[in-house]
C-alpha cells in the first residue's frame, strides 16, 4: 500500500524527518520553520530532496506568515489590501523566484479569507481585508505572480475562514450565517478557480447553513459545492489533521474516509509520525472497502499532474562543501564533546565571521551536546572529552602549545580562516573547513557526531 502515501502532504522540521519521509512515498513535503533556522540543516535537507518527484512547499504568506528568511519581507496582505494588486503579483513573482532557485515548486498561498470585526486573528493581517472583490483581485494578482514565478499557488481556507471566532489550531469554529452571505466569502475562491489556481485547501470549520461536519471532511462542501457548483478539478488539501479543531473529535478512521469520499486528494500531516498511523488507516478503509481505490487513484492522477522532480539551484553548494572540506579524523568514543574557541582573533572590516561565533556554538551545543568554552579555560575538561580545538590563526608559538593539547586530550583540530597550518597538525586528527560560516559549520559538526561514538 506505499504507493498510496503519495496522498499525503507531511510537514518537515528537521533533517530526520526529511530523511524519513524520503524513505517513504509522500506526495508532498511541507517545510516549517525550524528547518531553516540553521542555514546548513536547510541545506541538506535540500540535497536529500533534489531530484525527488514530490510537492514541496512552505507556507510563506508574506508579513504575518514568513517563513523563508531568504525571502525578502513583505508588508502584509492587509496593507497590500489598500494598494494596486500589482503590487502583490510583484512581491509573489519575487518572492516566487526565489522559492524557485532554492528548490520549492509551490507554495501554500494566496489566503482569501475576508476580514470581519469577529475574524480571529490567525487570520489577521493574512487577509487581504474585507471587500470581498478586491480580495479576489489580490489573490488572482498572487496566482499570476506565483505562476510567472514557476510556483503553484493554493487559495486558502475554503470555502472561507474569515467569519470565525476560533483559530482552528486549537478549537472548532461553527459559522452561522445564511447562504447568501456566504456568497461574500465564496467570490475570492470563484475568482481563484477561474484564475486557475493550482489547489486549494480546506478550512476545519463548520458552515451550519450547508453542513453539520467541517469543510475539510465534508461532501456538501468539497463535492458538492467545490468539485460540481463551482467545478473545480484540481488539487483539494485539507488543512493539517493534527490541528485540535479536527483531531479532538474526529478519529484519523473518520477523517481519511470522509475526506477521500468526499473527493478531497491529499492529507496534511503536520507531523511525520502521524504517517505510519494514516498510512495503516488508508491501507484498512481500502482492504475493508470503505473508500474505493478508484478515489484514491482519482487524487493521484490530480497529483501526477502538478508533481515533479525538485529541482534546487543551491545543492551545488552542498556537494561543494563536501567536496572541498578535509576530513582527517579517526573514529572515538567519547562521554561529551568540547568546543574550544580562541580568546582573540583578529577580524578585520572585510570580514564578518566573528557574527558567526554564537551561531556556531548554538549549532555545536545543538548537534554535539557540547559545551563550549574558551582556550584559556582548558583546565575544565576532563579525562573522556573530545576536544574540538577551533583554529583560526595561530603564531608559531601558538601551534606549539596546540599541538600539546593532543598529550593530555583526545583533540581534533578545526583549521579554518589558514588552511596552512594543516600542515603543523598532518599527523594528529584534524579537519580543514577553508570557512567560518555556520552553512559549513553545521555540517561539519554534523559529520563528526558520525564520527564519534558516545559512551
Amino acid at each position: 500500500m506505499k504507493e498510496f502515501e503519495k496522498v499525503f502532504f507531511c510537514g518537515v522540521s528537521n533533517l530526520e524527518e526529511c530523511e524519513y519521509l524520503m524513505n517513504r512515498n509522500v506526495g508532498g513535503v511541507l517545510l516549517y520553520p525550524e528547518i531553516f533556522e540553521d542555514p546548513s540543516e536547510f541545506l541538506e535537507a535540500i540535497h536529500r530532496i533534489h531530484g525527488k518527484n514530490v510537492l514541496l512547499s512552505t507556507d510563506h504568506e508574506g508579513g504575518q506568515m514568513e517563513i523563508i528568511p531568504f525571502v525578502p519581507p513583505s508588508p502584509g496582505n492587509l496593507l497590500f489590501g489598500r494598494l494596486d494588486p500589482s503590487y502583490v503579483e510583484n512581491y509573489c513573482a519575487t518572492a516566487g523566484r526565489i522559492m524557485k532557485a532554492l528548490g520549492m515548486n509551490m507554495v501554500f498561498a494566496p489566503v482569501l479569507d475576508l476580514l470581519f470585526p469577529e475574524t480571529n486573528p490567525v487570520i489577521g493581517y493574512r487577509s487581504y481585508g474585507s471587500d470581498h472583490r478586491t480580495v479576489a483581485e489580490m489573490g488572482k494578482a498572487a496566482i499570476v505572480g506565483y505562476r510567472k514565478a514557476g510556483i503553484y499557488s493554493c487559495a486558502k481556507h475554503f470555502p472561507g475562514h474569515g467569519r470565525s471566532r476560533q483559530d482552528s489550531h486549537e478549537d472548532l469554529s461553527v459559522v452561522k450565517v445564511s447562504l447568501d452571505e456566504l456568497e461574500k466569502d465564496l467570490y475570492p475562491f470563484r475568482v481563484a478557480i477561474q484564475s486557475g489556481v493550482d489547489s486549494i485547501m480546506l478550512s476545519h470549520v463548520i458552515y451550519k447553513a450547508i453542513d453539520d461536519r467541517p469543510a475539510s471532511i465534508s461532501e456538501k462542501i468539497i463535492k458538492q459545492l467545490l468539485r460540481e457548483e463551482l467545478e473545480y478539478d484540481g488539487l483539494v488539501l485539507s488543512d493539517a489533521v493534527e490541528m485540535k479543531a479536527l483531531a479532538k473529535k474526529y478519529s484519523p478512521p473518520e477523517v481519511v474516509t470522509e475526506f477521500f469520499n468526499a473527493s478531497g486528494d491529499m492529507l496534511i500531516l503536520s507531523d511525520p509520525s502521524s504517517l505510519k498511523v494514516y498510512s495503516q488507516v488508508l491501507e484498512d478503509a481500502l482492504y475493508s472497502g470503505k473508500l474505493s481505490r478508484s478515489s484514491i487513484n482519482q487524487s493521484i492522477e490530480r497529483i501526477d499532474r502538478l508533481s515533479k522532480n525538485v529541482e534546487s539551484d543551491i545543492v551545488s553548494m552542498f556537494e561543494a562543501i563536501q567536496k572541498a572540506v578535509v576530513f582527517n579524523v579517526s573514529k572515538s568514543s567519547c562521554e561529551s564533546v568540547t568546543l574550544v574557541l580562541p580568546d582573540t582573533a583578529l577580524y578585520t572590516k572585510a570580514d564578518v565571521s566573528s557574527s558567526y561565533i554564537p551561531f556556531i556554538e548554538a549549532q555545536a551545543k545543538r548537534i554535539l551536546g557540547a559545551r563550549v568554552i574558551r582556550f584559556s579555560q582548558l583546565d575544565s575538561v576532563q579525562r573522556g572529552e573530545i576536544v574540538l580545538d577551533l583554529i583560526i590563526d595561530l603564531t608559531d608559538e601558538e601551534i606549539d602549545l596546540h599541538r600539546k593539547l593532543s598529550q593530555r586530550f583526545k583533540v581534533v583540530y578545526v583549521i579554518t580562516r589558514n588552511p596552512y597550518l594543516a600542515e603543523h597538525f598532518s599527523d594528529r586528527d584534524h579537519v580543514v573547513t577553508y570557512s567560518l560560516a555556520p552553512v559549513v559549520m553545521g555540517l561539519v559538526f554534523r559529520r563528526l557526531s558520525q564520527i564519534f561514538r558516545r559512551g
